[in-house]
């Protein structure tokens, strides 16, 4: 081979190689680019499931607080009901024992 061959072949490896790299890069800019696509696909979609997870809490809390008072209304009319007959059972019997001290101050 003689040294304008070989130079020959030099210069047309140096084409090829510069050919590779610059079809490598190319791939790698493809690929980050499909990689970094993904990423927000997938970064979307978590914050989707987070968000329906939340509003499913908050659902589930606030459903939860409501029966809760719903509960302590029930109780509450229920100690209502029970001092209100207190009171109308006491309330009654102070009475008569007024009444009994007044007819019985008559006689």
């Amino acid at each position: 081979m003689t040294t304008v061959e070989i130079l020959n072949k030099i210069v047309e490896a140096e084409g090829n190689a510069r050919a590779i790299s610059d079809e490598a890069s190319k791939l790698k800019e493809c690929f980050d680019s499909y990689v970094n696509e993904h990423i927000e696909v997938l970064r979307k979609q978590f914050f989707e499931k987070a968000e329906k997870v939340i509003a499913q809490a908050k659902n589930a809390e606030a459903a939860r607080a409501d029966a809760e008072i719903v509960e302590l209304d029930k109780k509450l009319e229920t100690e209502l009901a029970t001092l209100k007959a207190f009171y109308d059972k006491e309330r009654e019997t102070i009475v008569q024992k007024i009444f009994k001290l007044a007819v019985d101050a008559d006689a």
